[in-house]
């Protein structure tokens, strides 16, 4: 039961993951934030990127380029989150 909870929680994860790296995608192309499926992505990963807002400065600026710098800060904690676990899913898994 313990090793399907740890499974559950790690899909979820990768979910907001994969949500977060859309997001990143659709910040550096500079997409419509008009357009229905950008804004979708946008309020959704904003959920899970609001607690990282005002850790470190908010954007990069290299020239003209610019990206945020607040969904990397937390797609590393994500991605932290799914090693662990996906570590203790194989530790349960052992029995």
């Amino acid at each position: 039961m313990l090793k399907l909870l740890f499974k559950l929680a790690y899909t979820a994860v990768m979910f907001i993951e994969s949500l977060i790296m859309i997001r990143i995608v659709l910040e550096l192309i500079k997409a419509n934030t008009s357009n229905t499926f950008a804004s979708w992505v946008y309020s959704l990963s904003d959920l899970f990127i609001s607690p990282f807002n005002g850790l470190i400065s908010s954007t990069l600026q290299i020239d003209k380029f610019s990206i945020s710098l607040t969904p990397l800060v937390a797609l590393v904690f994500y991605i932290i989150i799914a090693f662990i676990l996906s570590e203790l899913t194989r530790a349960f898994s052992r029995d």
